[in-house]
C-alpha cells in the first residue's frame, strides 16, 4: 500500500516566511511608488497654478503705463484699499489709443480679495485663497491655491521698494513679482520645513508664528520669482 506524500511542517513553515517577504517588498514597493506619485502629482498642480498667473500678469504688467497719446495719463497707482503695493499691482493701459482710460482692461489690479488678505499684507489670512485680476467689475481668478503673493519695485534711480509712494509710481521701471502655491490637499506623510524668502527678502510669516518660521505642516508649496519689465514706463 503506497503512502501519500505531502508537505512537512518546516516545508510549509519556509514557503510562508518566504511569501512574506516577497508580499512585503511587493507592498514597499507599492507604498514609495504611491507617495512618488502623489508627490509629482501635487508638484504638477502647484507648477500649473503658478504658470497660469504669471502668463497673465507677465504679458499685462509690461503694458503698464501704455499711452500712445500720451494724454492718458496712464501710470502705475495705489490699490484700493486693504490692498497695499506689496500685495496688489494695480495700473493704467490707453489700450484703444484714445487718450482716455475709460475701456475695459484700461484700469487693472492683481492681487486677492479683500476678504482673504484684509490686512493688505500679501499674505492669505486662512488656508490658501486665489489670485485674481480686477478691472473694476470684481475680481476675476487666474490661479487657485496660491498663499503670498509680493510685488518689490525697481525705481528709475535703480533702488528697490515694495511701499512706494505716489511720488514714486512713475519712476517704477520692473516689478519683480514672488508667488507662493500650495497644494490643494495634505500628505500625511510629509511635513513642510522650508522658510519661504520673497524677493525683498523679508521672510514670509505662514503660520501666525515668529517671522521667518517654517509652516510645520502637511502642505508642499513652490514659489516662483520673475521679474517683468514695464517697458512702457517712462517713455
Amino acid at each position: 500500500m503506497k503512502k501519500n506524500s505531502g508537505f512537512t511542517l518546516v516545508e510549509l513553515m519556509i514557503t510562508m516566511a518566504m511569501t512574506g517577504i516577497i508580499v512585503g517588498a511587493v507592498y514597499s514597493t507599492y507604498v514609495i511608488q504611491k507617495k512618488s506619485s502623489i508627490a509629482q502629482e501635487q508638484v504638477v498642480e502647484m507648477q500649473q497654478n503658478l504658470r497660469a498667473a504669471t502668463i497673465t500678469m507677465v504679458q499685462e504688467l509690461r503694458m503698464a503705463g501704455y499711452d500712445p497719446t500720451t494724454n492718458a495719463g496712464a501710470t502705475v497707482v495705489a490699490p484700493t484699499a486693504p490692498a497695499t503695493a506689496v500685495s496688489s499691482f494695480s495700473f493704467q493701459q490707453d489700450l484703444d489709443g484714445d487718450g482716455a482710460l475709460t475701456s475695459t482692461s484700461e484700469n487693472v489690479s492683481y492681487g486677492f480679495a479683500a476678504a482673504d488678505d484684509a490686512d493688505g499684507d500679501g499674505i492669505v489670512d486662512s488656508g490658501f485663497a486665489s489670485l485674481g485680476r480686477n478691472t473694476g467689475g470684481g475680481l476675476q481668478p487666474i490661479a487657485e491655491n496660491i498663499q503670498a503673493i509680493e510685488f518689490l519695485y525697481t525705481l528709475k534711480d535703480y533702488s528697490t521698494t515694495t511701499t512706494p509712494t505716489a511720488a514714486d509710481f512713475s519712476d517704477i521701471r520692473t516689478a519683480t513679482i514672488s508667488i507662493l502655491a500650495a497644494a490643494s490637499q495634505r500628505d500625511a506623510k510629509f511635513i513642510n520645513s522650508t522658510v519661504y524668502v520673497p524677493a525683498s527678502g523679508n521672510v514670509w510669516d505662514l503660520n501666525g508664528a515668529t517671522a521667518g518660521t517654517a509652516p510645520n505642516d502637511s502642505f508642499r508649496r513652490r514659489l516662483l520669482i520673475t521679474t517683468v519689465q514695464c517697458r512702457n514706463m517712462g517713455l
